[in-house]
């Protein structure tokens, strides 16, 4: 029996098609729908390559506005409940690709989203990315960043060891989705081709706690109301 379900937007900054970066996406979203199903939940996968929305993410960075491709990608990250972002480590950081398609998002779209960040590397000198620049751009953006976070060199896809951290940030995130929409009713209608999402709310047992991503995003656009650290949304 499935007792919630959340959207997972998943984001892949790869720039070749067949990239690691790419199956390093695969291998988050794939933990955080196992993880789920262990916690009686359901995740519906939706995955957004930047490689394709290239053109369209330097157009908007010029002009302000999104084309449709990517005005889509858009609608998705503004539905999700959660997010997997994996991007290569170029000079030490993300690549500019990655990077672009994040300032031409609107301000308020990632306020208490729980969110893996993982990076891929050609060492494991780079290993640090995740903390040095994934890490500071999503809590910037008021997203709630998992404490751990998946790097992912040549060698460590020769062992155990990179699906037990790709399983142990799935789990904090399944676990804090689980806080959230455990107590909500949150149905999925319609064909593959068009979902409908529609989240009826729990009763809330305080007008001033913040019981859904939802608030949580309504409060962020408010520059009178303070958002919860995520000190405080893990209390919950």
């Amino acid at each position: 029996m499935t007792n919630w379900t959340a959207r997972l937007a998943v984001i892949s900054g790869g720039l070749s098609e067949e990239s690691s970066t790419h199956r390093l996406a695969q291998l988050l979203s794939d933990a955080v729908v196992e993880s789920a199903r262990k916690q009686g939940g359901e995740v519906v996968v939706e995955r957004i390559d930047l490689r394709a929305l290239a053109h369209d993410i330097t157009t908007a960075s010029l002009t302000g506005f999104a084309p449709p491709a990517l005005a889509d990608a858009y609608e998705v990250l503004g539905a999700a409940d959660a997010m997997v972002a994996v991007t290569p480590t170029y000079k030490a950081s993300f690549t500019g690709l990655f990077k672009s398609f994040w300032d031409a998002t609107a301000g308020g779209v990632l306020s208490g989203v729980p969110v893996i960040v993982g990076a891929t590397g050609g060492s494991a000198r780079h290993s640090l990315v995740t903390d040095t620049a994934l890490r500071p751009l999503f809590a910037y953006m008021k997203a709630l960043v998992m404490p751990t976070a998946v790097y992912a060199a040549p060698d460590d896809w020769a062992g155990r060891g990179l699906e037990a951290r790709a399983s142990e940030a799935a789990g904090e995130l399944t676990q804090q989705l689980q806080r959230v929409l455990g107590g909500a009713d949150v149905a999925v209608n319609g064909s593959s081709d068009a979902r409908v999402y529609k989240v009826e709310e729990a009763p809330r047992t305080s007008s001033k706690s913040v019981r859904t991503l939802a608030d949580t995003r309504n409060r962020a656009r408010d520059p009178f109301v303070a958002v919860p650290t995520m000190e405080e949304m893990l209390r919950r």
